[in-house]
């Protein structure tokens, strides 16, 4: 087929989270996309249970944030206990920087509902359900998909960009000849789905029970949901519990009955720690899950994969519009692989605490976490920040480092526009790229090519003014709270240039010329091997 004709820009294969996210900021971007998933209807079973200020962020992007937060419950703490009630551990959420709260429970097939019914407002995006991926061919000038549609009839579409979103079993790593490598526990748990009919006390609040022969996840929910993830014990398989009077048998022994819960579904997992070295080949990227797996715990499998989606998304956008080279997108893994990673090793020091099965380990945590659980230094090592939320090897000018901006991303509070009308900061700046000049007109401290670069790449240019400033500047931005002032000052920038997914590119101090990638795979950093799991 011609190299020169094209049915769509990019397929995105696979249409869950990750996916739809790809495909819905790749669509409000006008970037022609044809995504393809096998299943007609939505997966109608919850596997992600909860969401955090950064994946609230990236909703906002798309318009949806408020709308999605409607399904949603605030979780503030996450507790683990004894079965005689004996708390032994909290780990309290962290305050807000992200505009959003830091942690809410969700009921993920209502969460994908909103993503998918505002998906179908943007006119570039096809989306094809029931259409299958059958396989792909790569050349110099673009990838041939073949799939097959709903009444199972082949066809094939040219594109030139590929994205793998298609999850753990992904079809498309597989076309590429490609495996993950990793561990996977041999330890297998039942997980049951219920609706709550009658609420018992503590029934929305996220607990670990802590015990050594029958450690128990007990998590709340939104829209009336409940989950329980409970180990199964040596010598038992899945066969055991083959039917649903054999499940209720391990929710008795946790004092629910037919008249708090009605069981929804049940299925059974393993817990999977793999990643797939090099997450780009040519024209095909992965991501989510098809690129790693990480054990539940953190409850930050899902939410990876939906950065994922942003990271690729705005960087394909800036590729198809002719902006940047396509060596960009070797850039993805090299910034998301560190996240992923420490949310992985964050996943596997809550599994130490939450499946630990031995007695004299289990005695010494239940004496010790009541203690130690006042000590901020596990707030660091159990659970995310903004501070985490950065990358020291991608698309920026200059070298980031533990004191500049670069590779950080950028805090959003509240803000006034010059009328003194309230917005969070991506509302009032808007989407793409934008630059922020603390107290002065960024565009001051650039040379006439530096603003062209930018301004070619859609930048818009702002000026922050802090405290409660009048301002005649129609592009001001009134930082009331000196939260990102404050933020750009700890930082040692006086200027940003903030990309579309809110990381800093480039500062004053570090260079402000747009960045430049090399065209060679190989500048790609490796992944690290991935932290075995005990």
């Amino acid at each position: 087929m011609s190299a020169g004709r094209f049915d769509a820009d990019v397929a995105v294969v696979g249409y869950g989270p990750s996916g739809a996210i790809a495909a819905s900021l790749l669509g409000k971007a006008g970037v022609r996309t044809v995504a393809l998933e096998r299943d007609k209807n939505l997966y109608a079973r919850a596997r992600a249970v909860t969401v955090n200020d950064w994946t609230l962020r990236i909703l906002q992007e798309l318009g949806v944030a408020e709308r999605a937060k409607q399904d949603m419950d605030v979780m503030p703490a996450v507790s683990w206990k004894t079965y005689r009630q004996k708390l032994v551990f909290r780990l309290v959420q962290k305050p807000d920087v992200l505009g959003h709260p830091t942690a809410m429970m969700i009921y993920q097939p209502e969460m994908e509902a909103v993503v998918r019914e505002n998906a179908t407002r943007y006119d570039a995006l096809d989306i094809r359900f029931g259409h299958t991926f059958e396989g792909l061919e790569q050349d110099a000038g673009g990838v041939t998909v073949r799939a097959t549609d709903g009444d199972g009839r082949a066809y094939s579409l040219r594109v030139r960009y590929v994205i793998g979103a298609d999850g753990g079993s992904s079809p498309v790593r597989e076309a590429l000849g490609l495996a993950m490598v990793g561990t996977t526990r041999p330890r297998r748990w039942v997980v049951i789905d219920g609706e709550v009919l009658d609420p018992w006390p503590g029934s929305d609040e996220l607990v670990f029970w802590s015990d050594p022969v029958r450690p128990v996840v007990d998590i709340p929910l939104a829209k009336g949901n409940h989950r329980w993830e409970i180990p199964l014990a040596p010598g038992e398989t899945d066969a055991d519990y083959d039917t649903e009077a054999k499940v209720w048998e391990r929710l008795r022994a946790l004092g629910m009955d037919e008249s708090r819960v009605r069981i929804k579904g049940y299925a059974f997992y393993s817990h999977h720690l793999r990643h797939l070295e090099g997450w780009r080949r040519d024209r095909v990227v992965l991501i989510g899950d098809a690129a790693h797996l990480m054990p539940p715990w953190a409850g930050q499998g899902m939410q990876s994969g939906i950065r994922d989606a942003h990271n690729v998304a705005w960087k394909l956008t800036a590729v198809c519009r002719g902006e940047v080279d396509d060596a960009v997108l070797d850039t993805v893994e090299a910034e998301r692989w560190p996240h992923v990673r420490l949310l992985t090793e964050m996943s596997v020091r809550l599994g130490m605490f939450i499946e630990a099965d031995q007695r004299a380990l289990v005695a010494v945590r239940n004496t010790v976490g009541p203690w130690a659980r006042h000590l901020p230094f596990w707030n660091r090592v159990l659970q995310p920040s903004n501070a985490t939320n950065r990358f020291t090897d991608g698309w920026v000018t200059g070298r980031p480092g533990r004191r500049n901006a670069l590779g950080r991303m950028v805090p959003q509070p509240s803000v006034f526009d010059r009328q003194g009308g309230e917005h969070l900061l991506d509302d009032l700046v808007g989407d793409g790229f934008v630059v922020l000049g603390a107290g002065v007109d960024p565009r001051d401290a650039m040379t006439d090519q530096q603003v062209e670069a930018w301004s070619r790449l859609g930048a818009r240019f702002r000026t922050v003014r802090t405290g409660f400033a009048t301002t005649d500047g129609p592009d001001d931005v009134i930082d009331h709270t000196g939260v990102l002032t404050g933020w750009m000052r700890r930082h040692r920038a006086g200027v940003v240039v903030v990309r579309p997914d809110r990381f800093v590119a480039a500062t004053d101090t570090t260079g402000l010329d747009v960045p430049v990638i090399r065209s060679t795979p190989a500048a790609v950093r490796r992944p690290e091997p991935a932290p075995a799991l005990t």
